[in-house]
């Protein structure tokens, strides 16, 4: 049950990266305060030109960009309620997905990302202002990001 307190200003977004263009290009690095956020140097988009080779039926994402780990930040806090996560060039690769709130990790929980078809994954990560995505070196592409400001 929610109380009414701060629940009218409450904004949940479903990040599909669908809207990013790369003028001509397959990928290209996300633009600086996309959607709201901070992200890592190490995220790239990957249009629909190119997403759809490496993950079937995708039509956009994010590449952690040379397997590199991915920060996303806000300045405020948000709840981190899903991910859609395709693994690239192997099978059921691991992903730490941690939650921070004022540099003090509050979450840390390991998904698997299966090659070929992306998985939605259901997270309840409250009032964090960070989210690290470590893939140990391996390749995923995000499809969606389910955040709900607060």
């Amino acid at each position: 049950m929610h109380g009414g307190s701060g629940a009218e200003n409450s904004r949940e977004i479903v990040i599909t990266f669908e809207d990013l263009r790369a003028q001509g290009q397959a990928m290209g690095p996300l633009p600086s305060g996309y959607a709201g956020l901070m992200w890592s140097d190490s995220a790239w988009f990957m249009t629909k030109d190119f997403a759809s080779s490496v993950c079937p039926r995708v039509r956009c994402g994010l590449l952690n960009a040379h397997a590199r780990d991915i920060t996303i930040e806000s300045t405020h806090l948000f709840d981190l309620k899903g991910l859609s996560l395709c693994a690239l060039w192997s099978d059921n690769v691991q992903v730490l997905v941690e939650g921070w709130e004022k540099e003090v990790r509050r979450y840390a929980e390991t998904l698997t990302a299966k090659q070929d078809s992306a998985t939605l994954f259901n997270l309840a990560y409250h009032a964090i202002d960070r989210v690290e995505l470590k893939a140990g070196g391996a390749h995923v592409l995000i499809t969606a990001i389910i955040i709900l400001f607060k």
